[in-house]
């Protein structure tokens, strides 16, 4: 059986190699997401350990994974099975690249032939670590650029869906309804529902920086599209009068 291929996943950061290091390890409890990346929740806390990254919540203990190698501030190694026993653990590789003053911070995670569902884990984290290498990010700089562009992602049945079958019974449309969250979660989702007139079809707004790629977000970060279950169209669109202009307006 093919193994999924490793999850890989890069953000650019406004500092040195250093800093984003020390951020990474010896502070990683001022920025990890806990309340949704975690075992136990929001109120714990993570931190390394000597050579094991451990979250503790009152008298609960869960180690998330131990130190293979460490080359500060170059790059990272982690046995990695939060929640699970250590011989279940996959691979976790960080690498810290100087740019002339800020730093890539490259993430690698692989072994997923060692889990009991190797695809459902490679989903779960392929959704998973965008949110959390951008809260990473966001403490490094935590004023990003406003968001300025718009798009209108329009979707409809894709050739996954049998003639036929009701769009709402199969069973990786719940993938799109994940994708909203997130997309929710990441301050982009304006608004989505179907199209009333016009059954098995709906409309997504987005407005997104300038930077980010929404074509590859809505066709490979939203699965039930890789998948088949949606076809998509992105469109953007060229937004003159919001609400809050006409607001500014009158004021």
């Amino acid at each position: 059986m093919t193994q999924p291929a490793p999850v890989r996943r890069e953000v650019v950061v406004a500092a040195p190699p250093e800093t984003a290091f020390a951020l990474f390890t010896a502070h990683i409890g001022s920025w990890w997401p806990l309340a949704n990346h975690s075992v136990f929740g929001a109120g714990g806390t993570i931190a390394f350990e000597g050579d094991q990254l451990v979250e503790r919540s009152g008298n609960q203990r869960s180690i998330w994974g131990k130190v293979l190698s460490i080359d500060p501030p170059n790059s990272l190694e982690l046995s990695w099975h939060p929640g699970h026993d250590a011989s279940r653990a996959t691979e976790l590789s960080v690498r810290f690249t100087d740019l002339d003053g800020s730093t890539a911070v490259s993430l690698e995670h692989r072994g997923w032939h060692r889990l009991a569902d190797p695809r459902g884990a490679h989903d779960e984290y392929e959704r998973g670590w965008p949110l959390v290498l951008e809260a990473f990010q966001r403490r490094l700089d935590p004023a990003p650029p406003p968001a300025t562009d718009w798009y209108v992602l329009l979707h409809q049945p894709g050739p996954a869906v049998v003639a036929g079958q009701p769009l709402s019974e199969h069973p990786d449309l719940i993938e799109h309804l994940a994708f909203l969250q997130r997309l929710d979660e990441r301050g982009l989702l304006v608004a989505s529902g179907p199209l009333a007139d016009k059954i098995g079809t709906g409309m997504t707004v987005v407005r997104a920086t300038p930077d980010l790629d929404v074509r590859r977000l809505a066709t490979e970060d939203d699965l039930s599209v890789a998948r088949g279950v949606l076809s998509v169209e992105v469109a953007p669109w060229l937004v003159q009068v919001t609400g809050d202009l006409i607001a500014e307006a009158r004021d």
